[in-house]
């Protein structure tokens, strides 16, 4: 199951995330926890960041202008086996009430309500809704610019039961030949709604564009460098799935790595 996989390893980088206990001397995750955790990641947040994208599409469709802009935003959970459930909500996080749902499966809304009388979020959407909030007061302070001129595109990984909640502010794109891969970011909020960690994923603004190839030919995939990670991120496999290629990562030990969809593995000599 794409989402409960991808959600297991959600615990785990959070954890790598938040800063260890007093006298805790565990080891830093290995590289193969660290491929692991970046594949089952890149899945989530592909398949998070579709749901918001095609949710949104229905929103537009049964509200009005008006309705539209009391929207405060939006959280993202699993709602059973490869379903998803995508809650907008008005108001700030602390009294939010949802006013549109959508369920989505399969990259497509199959159901839809308007909520005739908006409810209050639950208290697991609270923190989820809490923790988007701060991330975007984080970026603004620490000065994270998405790059193109839209928002970001925002991810919240639901947490386990009282562990920190990952949100990830990703670039949008604009033009469908062209993946930005820079302006992405993790923010890691605590359960008492502190920033633990934040961090960008690449050192500046990077543009993946389809070439123009002669009629009949294909393109192999895109190659980029990456001086951040000792092997590629959950980033690259979210570029991996939105430009349906493989991306080649050329990490900082000179060795080259074949990223495709939640595949990561090292690529063949020439």
């Amino acid at each position: 199951m794409l989402v409960v996989a991808a959600l297991m390893s959600a615990a785990l980088v959070q954890d790598a995330d938040a800063p260890p206990p007093p006298q805790n001397t565990a080891p830093a995750p290995s590289a193969e926890q660290r491929i692991a955790e970046a594949a089952r990641l890149g899945q989530l947040i592909f398949v998070f960041d579709r749901a918001a994208w095609v949710s949104s599409d229905a929103l537009v469709a049964v509200l009005q202008k008006d309705q539209l802009s009391d929207i405060g935003g939006y959280v993202v959970e699993p709602a059973g086996p490869q379903m998803l459930r995508v809650t907008y909500y008005r108001g700030n996080p602390a009294a939010a009430q949802a006013v549109f749902v959508a369920e989505v499966k399969g990259g497509k809304v199959v159901r839809s309500t308007v909520l005739a009388t908006p409810v209050p979020l639950s208290a697991e959407q609270a923190v989820l809704a809490r923790a988007r909030d701060v991330a975007a007061q984080t970026a603004e302070a620490r000065a994270f610019k998405p790059c193109t001129p839209v928002p970001f595109n925002t991810v919240v990984v639901p947490p386990r039961a009282g562990g920190p909640v990952a949100v990830y502010l990703l670039t949008a794109e604009q033009e469908a030949a062209t993946y930005p891969m820079g302006g992405h970011f993790r923010v890691v909020i605590g359960p008492d709604g502190k920033v633990l960690a934040s961090r960008p994923y690449t050192a500046s603004c990077m543009n993946m564009t389809a070439p123009k190839l002669p009629k009949g030919a294909q393109p192999v995939g895109f190659t980029v460098s990456h001086h951040l990670d000792p092997v590629p991120t959950e980033m690259h496999v979210v570029a991996s799935y939105n430009l349906r290629l493989p991306v080649f990562v050329a990490t900082p030990d000179k060795r080259l790595w074949e990223v495709k969809g939640s595949s990561i593995t090292l690529a063949a000599a020439p």
